[in-house]
């Protein structure tokens, strides 16, 4: 029989030795952005003779889009060894991404007790992180990652099924809300500078939203919105004083730190807050 102590080693290194797999994964992240980033180029794209043929600019959505832009990383790793598209980052570069992708992972896993669910949501952090970097890079969020949560989001369902009816409305909650802004405030701001945009919120973080929204339940997932909200707000409008960045920015990553933090210390920050209401903790 396996005593306390020694079930709480096996835990932390199961643990560690799955963090460490699934933050390999990281190796890959700046390679894929600078990729992205190229591939987007016109000029480069036409120097290479496959053209259309070519996966990555495979049409989809009915030519509104192209296959490298709706799946990132099965482009990037069928096309990567003949791809002149690529700019080599050192080893060091891409050992720093695995480091940090296993730190991310650390912190949820440990704050929530070294279990299933904090291997779900040590994985789903990684996913963030992976996610934040190459949107920050490109403003574009892979669909993998997006997937690779909702996944997580479904065992945690199941694994927790007392509570399903939470999760199943995290599903639709923030997203639906996040789809109505961007259906109003879209064509309002179009109006207003009087130039083409496309989308105020894109799908990408919409898809996000919903993929955290079954993970976390919508309580949770509205507390990582309105995180994300602010430090967006805050950090963006510094940068745009001190750097001059342009009004368009990548919300990827930030509604990933609001969904980070969220699964650190969330439920501790709503109880929080509702004692101090005076309102029953969460």
């Amino acid at each position: 029989m396996l005593n306390k102590e020694n079930k709480i080693e096996m835990k932390m290194m199961f643990g560690i030795g799955t963090g460490l797999i699934i933050s390999a994964v990281c190796w890959i992240v700046l390679p894929l952005s600078a990729f992205i980033k190229k591939i987007e180029d016109d000029s480069v794209c036409r120097q290479c003779g496959l053209g259309k043929k070519c996966i990555a600019m495979r049409e989809t959505r009915h030519g509104q889009s192209n296959f490298v832009s709706d799946w990132m990383l099965i482009s990037y790793l069928t096309v990567r060894k003949n791809c002149s598209c690529e700019k080599t980052y050192s080893h060091f570069n891409k050992l720093a991404m695995v480091i940090l992708g296993f730190l991310v992972y650390v912190f949820p896993f440990w704050s929530r007790g070294m279990g299933l669910d904090g291997v779900l949501m040590g994985f789903s952090a990684v996913a963030l992180f992976f996610l934040s970097v190459v949107d920050w890079n490109t403003q574009y969020i892979p669909f993998e990652c997006n997937i690779f949560i909702f996944i997580c989001g479904l065992i945690h369902l199941f694994a927790d099924f007392s509570n399903w009816l939470e999760y199943l409305i995290g599903l639709i909650a923030v997203s639906g809300f996040l789809y109505i802004v961007n259906l109003v405030a879209t064509p309002i701001l179009q109006n207003r500078y009087q130039e083409e945009i496309d989308s105020v919120i894109g799908d990408g973080d919409i898809k996000l939203m919903a993929a955290t929204g079954l993970l976390l339940g919508w309580k949770l997932n509205f507390l990582a919105l309105g995180i994300g909200c602010i430090a967006g707000s805050v950090i963006h409008v510094a940068l745009m004083k001190i750097k001059g960045s342009n009004r368009q920015f990548a919300f990827g990553p930030y509604l990933s730190l609001g969904i980070y933090i969220t699964m650190i210390c969330g439920t501790q920050l709503v109880s929080w807050y509702l004692e101090i209401l005076g309102v029953i903790p969460y």
